[in-house]
């Protein structure tokens, strides 16, 4: 018996017929659109469909996809959206702005602020005023963006210290408060007694669910003494002494 194969790619059939004495060759056409088998008493058919190779080319004004030929004609100024935070209180250096969604022109981009950061994002921004330009790789330029950056809450933020607490139960100085703690949201807290071993530690000490009511680290009154603490913040450290009354 002799057997003939064809194989498909992309649904069309291309047939090679192997005989000892005949050759007969198959019309291409569209088998269906999924693979297929089929045989016969001196013929089999074996289809497979395989992806479809798609170009994509460009060019600085315009993007040409294969078989489509659609024309994106790329803007000649460059847009974007803005935003801009203040910091967060009186002393904090914390105040941020961002671009995004840049458009236009010719990639890359480059982004300069008044501050001398580089990218879509400058932060640690003591409040007063700044601007920010982009330009693009063929010359295009942004309209300036100049903006201030001020302050969230007009309240001193610096944070203060107090040296004793007598947590009796009374309601009175039961725990220790760091003014203005709460400016300083990712903070971390940690008591030392007089040997230097670490009694407590809280992070993002915050006053209210995060506080420090003369207890250890397993939830058991310390004694009457005095205690040391170092309060971590936004790369900053503090240090003091607490003396601790029941």
């Amino acid at each position: 018996m002799n057997m003939t194969k064809a194989y498909i790619l992309n649904c069309i059939i291309f047939v090679w017929v192997v005989g000892a004495n005949a050759q007969v060759q198959l019309e291409r056409q569209v088998i269906s659109n999924m693979g297929t088998d089929q045989t016969g008493t001196s013929i089999g058919i074996f289809s497979t469909v395989g992806e479809m190779i798609v170009s994509t080319e460009n060019t600085s004004n315009n993007i040409y996809t294969q078989g489509f030929q659609q024309d994106l004609t790329v803007d000649s100024t460059i847009s974007f959206v803005f935003n801009a935070t203040d910091a967060s209180c009186i002393g904090r250096t914390n105040g941020f702005a961002v671009l995004d969604s840049i458009r236009g022109c010719k990639l890359p981009y480059t982004i300069l602020w008044s501050n001398g950061a580089v990218g879509t994002f400058a932060n640690n921004l003591a409040p007063g005023d700044y601007s920010v330009r982009i330009t693009s790789d063929d010359g295009c330029e942004s309209t300036l963006i100049e903006f201030t950056i001020g302050h969230i809450d007009n309240v001193d933020c610096r944070l203060d210290f107090f040296t004793g607490i007598t947590p009796n139960g009374d309601g009175l100085n039961d725990q220790w408060n760091i003014k203005n703690i709460e400016a300083f949201a990712s903070n971390t807290v940690t008591i030392f007694n007089r040997l230097g071993n670490k009694v407590w530690e809280g992070k993002d000490y915050d006053n209210v669910t995060v506080v420090w009511r003369g207890e250890n680290l397993s939830g058991n009154d310390l004694p009457s003494d005095t205690y040391f603490y170092v309060v971590e913040f936004d790369g900053d450290i503090e240090k003091g002494w607490i003396e601790l009354i029941r």
